[in-house]
């Protein structure tokens, strides 16, 4: 049986606010994983349908003992279809955010294809947009392009 896009919405909405108490009362340490996923000159941006209104990278939180790029693989999978099989690790960084302490993995990936399928339910919207005229970012999402970008000129990017 398939749960109905508008009822599965519902219940990311509904989970993320409970992992927001979660959050706020333990502050756990918390590991994700989020993707650079480039296409010619163009990044694949998406807005998440629970959490924060703007546009981030695909990518999501690591399950307990689970590596860093099996997550992303199974991340990028579920919410937008793509199965890259090659990836570069470009860099890592730590933030606070929704009162968890993140470790974050960046990983990017040249796709061939444009081609995507975005999960409704937890996906709201997903666009390729130009490198050079990207739409105002998250603050994880600007924390990766900018460690990728300083890769891309020589600069060390693992914090």
């Amino acid at each position: 049986m398939t749960i109905p896009t508008p009822l599965r919405r519902a219940a990311y909405r509904c989970a993320y606010a409970l992992l927001r108490l979660y959050w706020y009362i333990l502050q756990p340490q918390v590991r994700g994983a989020l993707a650079l996923l480039v296409h010619g000159d163009q990044l694949l941006l998406i807005r998440n349908t629970y959490g924060r209104p703007g546009w981030t990278l695909p990518g999501g939180m690591m399950k307990r003992s689970e590596e860093p790029v099996v997550a992303m693989q199974r991340e990028i999978h579920e919410e937008v279809g793509i199965t890259p099989e090659v990836w570069k690790q470009v860099g890592t960084f730590t933030g606070r955010q929704a009162h968890r302490r993140d470790t974050i993995y960046i990983f990017l990936a040249q796709v061939p294809s444009p081609a995507i399928q975005i999960d409704p339910g937890e996906i709201l919207d997903a666009r390729w947009f130009p490198l050079a005229d990207l739409p105002p970012l998250s603050t994880y999402a600007q924390r990766a392009l900018a460690i990728w970008q300083g890769e891309e000129q020589g600069v060390r990017s693992k914090e």
